[in-house]
């Protein structure tokens, strides 16, 4: 079975700027609770080569760790770091 992901917007730009670099911005969204209603959200930047390690220092530089807290890594996109097109 062949599965493909639909990529939009923002995600789109994301993976197009940062193929090729060494370093890329992570955008790491960290939430705990249920997860269709979770209690804890917030997203949390880090500068790293590969998923895993942008997860990882995330884990190491939180003061307080939510109780079974989800990680997960995604690349952050311009808008989301608050580029804008100049005209």
């Amino acid at each position: 079975m062949n599965q493909t992901r639909l990529v939009f917007g923002d995600e789109a730009d994301a993976l197009a700027y940062w193929t090729g670099k060494e370093w890329k911005k992570w955008a790491v969204d960290v939430s705990a609770g249920p997860t269709k209603r979770p209690t804890f959200r917030q997203t949390y930047y880090a500068r790293a080569r590969t998923r895993d390690a942008a997860i990882e220092c995330v884990k190491r530089n939180l003061l307080r760790k939510p109780a079974s807290a989800r990680f997960v890594a995604r690349l952050a996109g311009p808008r989301e770091l608050g580029c804008s097109l100049s005209a």
